[in-house]
């Protein structure tokens, strides 16, 4: 939640105001119900930590239970209207039917006694679905976000078998019936600049899919990630011509930078600036911080904390999860001298570390972000207006220009793409 204003220095020697935040009660938990996964994709981040195969296989009934007692004194203690549940992995669905539907119906008890509202959903790779799976989440409302990297040439590069056999066919067809229950889902996918974003597009266009992320590489300085600028920059000429006269697509992170050009605000931890305020819960009941920072080094996201001898807020406290929070909103000096400060927010915090400076570097993808932002910038100052409430209209670069002169202008409310 922003309070206040925090105000850095520009290259120019005019300041960039930045928003300060303050910190709410924990209302989101993402649960690692399971440390396994059944397929072996190349450059999944989890398992590029070690220490994750030292962690039960699955989630035992007596860890959740005590998770769903931490969560309601969490609800009762700060007299929360709604609480998100994220099940996750490695594989989540490899814990078992029978655990989500207790898991739900014991969260429903919640709600009843606490007037809570629970936001349940899942992250798959969608290769154990059946009828009993589309029964639990039709019936327990569960979002269903499945990973694909689009076409199957493209998928199975990297999202194979221990096997080493193909998947795409088997989450292909997940999505198709998940489809056909009209179960809520989304999709994700790993940008490979090596094809052309419209190869995705068209794809996801013919599975009826106008609603998906494809992601950045995870990455840090001490590898060496493939340049995405030209992917992300056709990617958005994509969106705006599909989106020019009326909307139908949404890609989140495209959408999440544009809002962030636009004055708004980012709704993704992997772009603009604002707090990294994960909790992570393993499959032992350990509390971590955001799990993609496992990539930073193994045991990197290891504490001393638990559900059985931590409240859910205790997490604020511990020390590596306090060093992530202040990391993202903390940037290098490169990062605070930038003209996109505030829509980048110096990138995913993963993305930021280094050997030599821990998180105090600006993305491993710096110089693309750059690029990226400058090009829908330039797209944006041509096909976008703002329309005051007198009904005058303003060109979007113009109107940067003054919000950056700080000076003061008319109410501005509807956007509209020429």
């Amino acid at each position: 939640m922003r309070e206040d204003i925090a105000v850095i220095e520009s290259p120019s020697g005019a300041f960039a105001m930045l928003p300060e935040f303050v910190q709410g009660p924990v209302a989101y938990l993402l649960v690692k119900v399971a440390s396994r996964c059944n397929i072996d994709c190349s450059y999944c981040y989890w398992f590029r930590d070690k220490s994750v195969y030292a962690k039960p296989k699955l989630m035992s009934s007596g860890v959740f239970t005590q998770l769903l007692k931490r969560i309601e004194e969490q609800i009762t203690r700060f007299s929360l209207p709604e609480f998100s549940i994220l099940l996750h992995g490695g594989e989540p669905l490899l814990w078992g039917v029978d655990n989500f539907q207790f898991f739900a119906e014991e969260c429903r008890a919640i709600s009843a006694r606490t007037s809570c509202k629970f936001e349940l959903s899942v992250t798959t790779n969608g290769l154990l679905i059946d009828d009993a799976w589309l029964d639990c989440f039709e019936r327990y409302g569960f979002h269903v976000t499945v990973s694909i990297d689009g076409p199957a040439h493209i998928h199975d590069i990297h999202r194979r078998t221990f096997q080493n056999g193909p998947t795409h066919a088997l989450v292909e067809g997940a999505i198709r019936r998940l489809q056909g229950r009209g179960v809520s889902i989304g999709v994700l996918a790993v940008c490979n600049p090596a094809y052309q974003p419209k190869e995705f597009l068209d794809y996801f266009a013919a599975m009826e899919i106008d609603s998906f992320d494809i992601m950045l590489p995870d990455a840090t300085h001490e590898d060496n990630p493939p340049r995405v600028a030209q992917f992300y920059c056709d990617l958005f000429d994509l969106w705006l011509a599909a989106n020019r006269d009326r909307k139908t697509i949404n890609i989140r992170s495209t959408e999440n930078m544009v809002a962030g050009l636009l004055g708004g605000s980012s709704t993704s931890e992997e772009i603009g600036y604002g707090p990294q305020e994960v909790c992570t819960i393993l499959s032992d009941g350990a509390m971590e911080p955001l799990d993609v920072l496992r990539i930073t080094g193994d045991g990197a996201t290891n504490t001393n904390f638990d559900i059985f001898n931590n409240n859910i807020e205790d997490i604020k406290i511990e020390p590596r999860w306090k060093t992530a929070r202040e990391a993202s909103l903390n940037l290098s000096e490169k990062c605070k001298k930038c003209p996109f400060v505030e829509p980048c927010g110096g990138g995913y915090l993963p993305h930021r570390y280094s050997k030599k400076n821990g998180y105090n570097n600006p993305s491993a993808f710096c110089d693309d972000l750059f690029a990226i932002f400058t090009h829908m910038q330039s797209a944006l100052e041509k096909h976008v207006y703002i329309k005051r409430s007198s009904g005058d209209k303003i060109g979007i670069g113009e109107a940067i220009a003054v919000e950056q002169q700080s000076q003061p202008q008319q109410p501005l409310n509807r956007l509209h793409a020429r």
